[in-house]
């Protein structure tokens, strides 16, 4: 009778039997679970990687299958790693990393890639267009993906959505770069009584505007009825809006003083002060892409921080923007 040979065992064979041979770990799947923790969901996720939301559950499906093992705790609304998904999630970020790194050696001197940034009107409309157009001539292959948001809504996305912002907030209370202070004021058009008549008309950003925020809750405080007349993100609309009499306007000192059609309203009239607002230049507290930071880099040269235009004498409400 002939005798069965028993199979030799290898060291580590054991381990690594039930491993199809050939599976590789997909940086684009890799990609995809890195920004879901960051970004705090598979919705924000997929905003920030220009993706539906299912595409993305689809990938991170993909790489459960490949490491097979869930990587989030059920149920996955909750967004909790496992252990699992933990130890995969600091070995992602060296493979990616390393990835970068070898297309950047391979490539010297080409830094390509999309930022994301949201900012306000003022500064998307009429600051930033001249100096993306320089930084676009010294980084070609930087595609700078921009959005106007309202204080609120870009605080709650840098991170998730946005690598860069430009954000108001209230004095002393920003993060970042300095770029500017402002008094906020009551405008309204020389040639019409808007704020004479009862309830008050008013023309304003969206919810989540730092300056809504604060028109409605001092009139609010002065029990004074208001209604909102006119709403949008654009500065130009809500101006033109003061300006044809419709409404009364909350803006920054300068973008009044800007217009000579428009006058501030006194508190002698009953509109009482406003707080100060502070424009700032921040960035995602994380690692940022390589385009990313060529990009805050340029943009903290070429708008000097608040402490310089003092220094300069322009430090009034007044700055050059």
């Amino acid at each position: 009778m002939e005798e069965k040979r028993q199979p030799v065992l290898v060291p580590g064979a054991a381990a690594t039997a039930s491993v199809p041979r050939g599976r590789m770990l997909d940086p684009e799947l890799l990609r995809a679970f890195a920004a879901v923790v960051d970004c705090g969901g598979h919705t924000h996720a997929a905003a920030y990687l220009h993706r539906t939301q299912a595409a993305i559950s689809q990938q991170i499906s993909r790489l459960e299958d490949t490491v097979g093992t869930d990587l989030f705790e059920r149920p996955k609304r909750h967004l909790k790693l496992t252990v699992a998904g933990t130890t995969l999630l600091g070995y992602a970020r060296r493979l990616l990393a390393l990835n970068h790194e070898a297309m950047e050696r391979l490539r010297p001197g080409v830094v390509s890639g999309t930022v994301r940034m949201g900012a306000t009107n003022h500064y998307a409309t009429t600051v930033l267009p001249r100096l993306l157009a320089e930084f676009s001539s010294l980084y070609p292959t930087i595609h700078i993906d921009m959005e106007v948001g309202v204080a609120d809504e870009m605080q709650r996305k840098l991170g998730r959505s946005y690598d860069l912002i430009i954000n108001a907030f209230p004095g002393g209370s920003g993060r970042g770069v300095l770029l500017r202070r402002d008094a906020v004021v009551w405008a309204v058009s020389r040639n019409a009584s808007p704020h004479e008549r009862t309830p008050l008309p008013l023309a304003l950003l969206p919810q989540g505007s730092l300056l809504r925020k604060w028109a409605e809750s001092s009139l609010t405080a002065a029990g004074r009825p208001w209604v909102v007349v006119q709403e949008s993100l654009s500065v130009e609309v809500l101006k033109a809006s003061v300006l044809a009499g419709a409404a009364v306007g909350v803006f920054q000192e300068a973008t009044v003083q800007a217009a000579p059609q428009l006058r501030t309203l006194a508190p002698h009239e009953g509109f009482p002060r406003l707080p100060s607002s502070e424009m700032w230049l921040d960035k995602a507290d994380r690692e940022l892409p390589r385009a990313a930071k060529c990009l805050y880099e340029f943009l903290r040269e070429q708008l000097p921080p608040w402490s310089a235009l003092e220094a300069d004498g322009v430090g009034d409400g007044h700055a050059p923007v």
